[in-house]
């Protein structure tokens, strides 16, 4: 993970934390692992192969902060969670134009292409509780929607098994200058739907599906020209399955 975003989350939890001691809050730190599609210019749009087999895994660690009310209030529905987590994906060309049918050469070229992304990333999710959280209701179940934004570093890298990409004996017309193997920084926007389980009063697990749209296209090291290439419509996004467990400070 980056060091600039290892310290920004140090000091975002630092501040939280001291922040915590001048008001009654409760407190967790938590952690989640599990798969991550991730929805790219790799592969036919809409295509199932191309939607599941595009995937690699994300993991990450969580602060949880909610403040203690004396009266009913809606900040009795709501926990501010803190995180910074790490995805690696694997990319590839599915769909019916790498069919192996298919003898062109931009097929051939289509099914020689790699690519691979990994992103380290810090922001925050607003996670509302629709029944209180469980700090109020001491519910063993207690689902969740949530929204938030990230500030993600990310590195990108593309090739092909024909030799280097930037040739027209390796690259497809589509992709000569809409490739690059580049790193940078993106902002990202997140919503999530999950659900939590005590296990006990300071332990519980949790499971939860999320969708994250980065504001860029390059995240994957591919953009074709939108201009001309009227299918390359979005930036690239991911859904993620992730599992994990809290830990209740208090």
């Amino acid at each position: 993970m980056s060091k600039r975003l290892i310290l920004l989350f140090t000091f975002i939890i630092g501040t939280s934390s001291a922040f915590a001691q001048f008001n009654r809050t409760y407190q967790e730190i938590g952690i989640m692992a599990g798969p991550v599609l991730f929805q790219s210019d790799y592969g036919e749009r809409g295509d199932f192969d191309n939607l599941i087999k595009n995937n690699g895994v994300t993991v990450g660690i969580f602060y949880y902060l909610s403040f203690i009310e004396n009266y009913p209030n809606i900040r009795e529905n709501l926990k501010l969670r803190l995180e910074a987590s790490y995805m690696k994906s694997e990319l590839q060309h599915y769909g019916k134009y790498v069919d192996p049918s298919k003898t062109s050469v931009f097929a051939q070229q289509l099914r020689a292409m790699r690519g691979s992304t990994q992103t380290a990333s810090v922001g925050f999710q607003m996670e509302y509780y629709p029944f209180k959280t469980d700090d109020y209701t001491r519910a063993d179940f207690s689902p969740y929607v949530s929204f938030g934004s990230q500030i993600n570093s990310f590195t990108s890298k593309a090739w092909s098994t024909l030799g280097p990409l930037g040739t027209p004996l390796t690259t497809p017309e589509k992709y000569m200058d809409g490739f690059r193997n580049d790193t940078g920084y993106v902002v990202s926007f997140s919503s999530s739907i999950g659900a939590r389980y005590k296990l006990s009063p300071y332990h519980a697990i949790i499971a939860e599906t999320r969708w994250q749209y980065y504001m860029s296209d390059w995240v994957d090291g591919l953009n074709p020209d939108k201009n001309k290439y009227k299918e390359n419509k979005a930036n690239d996004y991911s859904f993620a399955l992730t599992f994990g467990y809290v830990y209740y400070f208090n």
